[in-house]
């Protein structure tokens, strides 16, 4: 599996938010760091296929990421980094939503909302309406469910936010122990978390690539 990215450019008028960035993923965990503005959550909006690329492509072994769809998407986890929830929703209630939007059957959206509940440690809380949660609380449950279709790929930006220094070590164990044969991109300002997990860095400024090593 080969995720890349062949100069990837994003343009506001005459800002360019991502300025012909070109990489080649594999397999691995992938730390974008940079300071705000400098076009990171641009860039994932547009490896999520969320964001036309004003020029440039997004390819999956060889296809267009825009061009796959529901293909695409299949194969993709993200947390964005402004994450949406219900607030009404129990935790439980609302990972078999997001099961159903991503067309798990029923008997195992029950089956993987439940463990990955438990794996941010969210069990007992699971009969909890959103709405009673600390931002680290919900923060886990969007990392939860992100990985619901265990995805191929899985972008996370800011995944970290909110959480407690107990709750990043959980968080980057779960990553390491998921990663495999994985494609996983995070984007972070906390860099022993990069430091911890990485195996490669893409370091971004001003919408480029800085560093990629």
């Amino acid at each position: 599996m080969e995720l890349v990215l062949d100069g990837v450019t994003k343009q506001y008028g005459s800002k360019l938010a991502v300025d012909g960035v070109s990489a080649e993923l594999q397999p691995g965990v992938y730390g974008l760091l940079g300071a705000n503005g400098a076009g990171k959550t641009t860039l994932m909006r547009m490896l999520c296929a969320i964001l036309e690329t004003t020029s440039g492509k997004v390819l999956l072994d060889g296809k267009e990421v825009t061009a796959m769809g529901a293909e695409y998407r299949n194969r993709l986890g993200y947390l964005p980094q402004d994450f949406g929830y219900y607030p009404n929703y129990t935790a439980k209630n609302f990972m078999l939503y997001i099961a159903a939007l991503k067309g798990l059957p029923r008997e195992l959206a029950a089956k993987r909302s439940k463990r990955l509940l438990q794996v941010v440690g969210l069990e007992e809380a699971a009969d909890k309406r959103l709405r009673t949660f600390s931002g680290g609380m919900k923060q886990r449950v969007g990392i939860a469910q992100a990985l619901l279709n265990h995805p191929d790929i899985l972008i996370l930006d800011e995944p970290t936010a909110g959480l407690d220094p107990k709750e990043r070590v959980r968080f980057r164990n779960l990553i390491s122990e998921y990663a495999g044969d994985r494609i996983v991109i995070l984007s972070t300002h906390i860099v022993s978390d990069i430091e911890a997990i990485a195996d490669e860095v893409l370091f971004m400024k001003q919408g480029r690539f800085l560093l990629h090593g």
